[in-house]
């Protein structure tokens, strides 16, 4: 069992295979090892926690659909008026309030854009804005039952003691560190982050100056080049020149007899007499392209101006949430061929790249600088696989929004006074959703991360393992020699810090079904309800706040703040540690009160 866990602790760190397939590799190792029967290595797809995580994606997209996020933003920042603290506050405390309604990296990729835009109107830095609404999503889960590692917790916690946590135990208990975190994070976190202008933040300010061509890289790179007449790139077309590919030089645009064609479609043949403009990787490639490619530089340098066109332009995007691009290169996506757009530079962890970005693999949290005609930017936003930053979209239904608001509320009030389980209560709201026009069946389908469906799937299983083969109460008999028999609030504070740090490097859901299956059997040994447990480490999960890996939200975050892994960690120790202190406090105090 010990090489099973560590065997799925090592691929997850690595990231040599995505979660949801190392997810499925451990459940049909749990089968094919014998250690479950086959019935019980595939039950997770039956458990109610995975029915409620698909109904939950259902009810989050029909409040975005609405415009429900938008319109409390709105309202927000209008209040927030010139303030850059209230701002933070109003920003950081929409992300907690929808992430007590949906997950906590959609929560933060809904607020990220409408922050983007305040605080470019009052000039505030996004890197200090962007972080703090990552952990403020953070945050928010943990009074609430409505996030994948609660629901998880709540699900095992029933098949050992036959009662599940409901939502008004995660308010209850989570309530405490919530407020103290979030008042951490509004008083003094976003005070200490460093001051950055990334990505296309600089843009947005500016729209296209000189500043946001030095911040990519291409303030004295916009080059223009003559096709002489024995080039052999006369009579071929540009996808045909390889010129992004082999040489390192991206076509911007092409003066032909007094015309600029910007962005120029790869079907375009070029020819003799033609200038091309050119943003080279580095000047060495340019340097090589002239001299085999029968090239003539031009002795003065383009100004980054001539890119601003009305049918065209610039703009920044993310790899959203949901996508499925991660690990996978522009050159195998064929990107410019499949969205007819050009990638100019990718900003990952502060710094751009522009050589070889046809073969860089994909990260999450990368931010892609993309050039082409407007209508097809337009197309782009409404693949699931992006955010398009600052573009107005398809409108919202704003005549369901009344439906959607009075649905979700429905559900959260259920879910705390109902005896039903929150599969039947989460279910019948999504099914609302649809019947009322919130959504079509179709956005339904697709707002389901049916990744993170498979891999929460794969690892209940889990749980049966670690209980059958006594893994947990082994490992907590030893923690307790190792502690000396100490009081029940010391093991509370020992398993939630212990969580607290795998979450760190392994996924919240990992953590909750591993660590949280040992902790509940090892409760008993402790003196500590199992139904505190389960909230101690539930709420613990929600404590990743030291690296960049530890959530999708701080990933996705990272590109457009411009920050860095040690930016993590210097803000988010401070916050790291009282949330921990306040989960073992508000545990331990309202104990005697749990079931036992």
């Amino acid at each position: 069992m010990w090489l099973l866990l560590l065997t799925m602790a090592g691929l997850l760190i690595s990231g040599r295979l995505r979660p949801d397939l190392a997810a499925l590799i451990v459940a049909l190792g749990l089968s094919f090892s014998g250690l479950l029967t086959p019935q019980e290595a595939f039950s997770g797809f039956s458990r109610s926690a995975v029915i409620a995580l698909i109904a939950l994606f259902i009810l989050t997209a029909g409040l975005n659909r609405t415009g429900v996020s938008e319109a409390l933003g709105e309202r927000l920042s209008r209040w927030a008026g010139d303030s850059p603290a209230r701002l933070v506050a109003a920003m950081t405390l929409l992300a907690a309030l929808l992430s007590m309604t949906m997950n906590s990296v959609t929560a933060a990729a809904v607020v990220m854009p409408l922050a983007a835009q305040s605080a470019r109107r009052i000039r505030l830095a996004p890197s200090r804005i962007l972080l703090p609404i990552a952990y403020g999503a953070l945050l928010g889960g943990m009074p609430t039952l409505f996030t994948t590692a609660n629901l998880l917790l709540s699900g095992i916690l029933r098949d050992i003691q036959g009662r599940p946590l409901t939502m008004l135990d995660f308010v209850v208990v989570g309530l405490l560190p919530a407020a103290l975190g979030l008042a951490w994070v509004i008083g003094f976190t976003w005070r200490t982050l460093p001051e950055r202008f990334p990505a296309g933040q600089l843009m947005r300010m500016h729209r296209l100056n000189r500043e946001l061509a030095e911040q990519y890289g291409l303030k004295d790179d916009l080059v223009e080049v003559v096709v002489e007449g024995a080039s052999p790139l006369c009579g071929i077309s540009l996808g045909e020149s390889h010129l992004a590919s082999r040489y390192q030089l991206t076509v911007i645009g092409i003066r032909r007899k007094g015309r600029l064609l910007l962005s120029p479609p790869p079907e375009e043949a070029l020819q003799a007499g033609d200038v091309l403009l050119v943003a080279p990787a580095s000047a060495e490639a340019l340097e090589a392209a002239v001299r085999t490619l029968g090239l003539r530089k031009l002795p003065q340098m383009a100004s980054p101006e001539i890119l601003e066109a009305g049918e065209v332009g610039l703009i920044e995007v993310l790899l959203s949430p949901h996508t499925t691009l991660i690990g996978r290169t522009l050159r195998e996506l064929r990107f410019r061929e499949r969205y007819g757009l050009q990638v100019l530079a990718l900003w990952r962890e502060g710094q751009p790249l522009r050589a070889g970005l046809a073969d860089e693999r994909l990260r999450f949290g990368d931010a892609l600088l993309v050039y082409g005609p407007w209508e097809r930017i337009r197309l782009l936003q409404g693949d699931p696989e992006f955010i398009v930053l600052q573009m107005d979209g398809e409108p919202p239904r704003r005549s369901r929004r009344p439906a959607a608001v009075g649905i979700m509320l429905g559900v959260m009030l259920a879910s705390m006074l109902s005896a039903r389980s929150v599969a039947e209560i989460t279910m019948a709201g999504a099914v609302l959703m649809v019947l009322l026009g919130c959504l079509t069946m179709e956005e339904a389908y697709r707002a389901v991360e049916w990744p993170t469906v498979f891999m929460v799937a794969g690892l209940l299983p889990l749980s049966i393992a670690v209980a059958r083969t006594g893994t947990a109460e082994g490992l907590g008999a030893l923690l307790l020699r190792w502690a000396g028999g100490s009081s029940p609030w010391m093991g509370v504070l020992i398993f939630t810090g212990v969580a607290a740090l795998l979450t760190q490097v392994l996924s919240a859901s990992v953590t909750a079904v591993v660590w949280g299956s040992i902790a509940l059997r090892a409760a008993v040994l402790w003196g500590v309800p199992p139904h505190g447990m389960a909230l101690a480490v539930a709420l613990a999960t929600s404590a990743a706040f030291l690296t960049p890996i530890a959530h999708p939200a701080n990933a996705l975050v990272m590109g457009a703040g411009g920050y860095r892994p040690s930016d993590y960690l210097r803000a988010g120790w401070p916050l790291w540690l009282l949330t921990v202190a306040a989960i073992t406090a508000s545990v331990t105090a309202l104990s005697p009160w749990l079931p036992r």
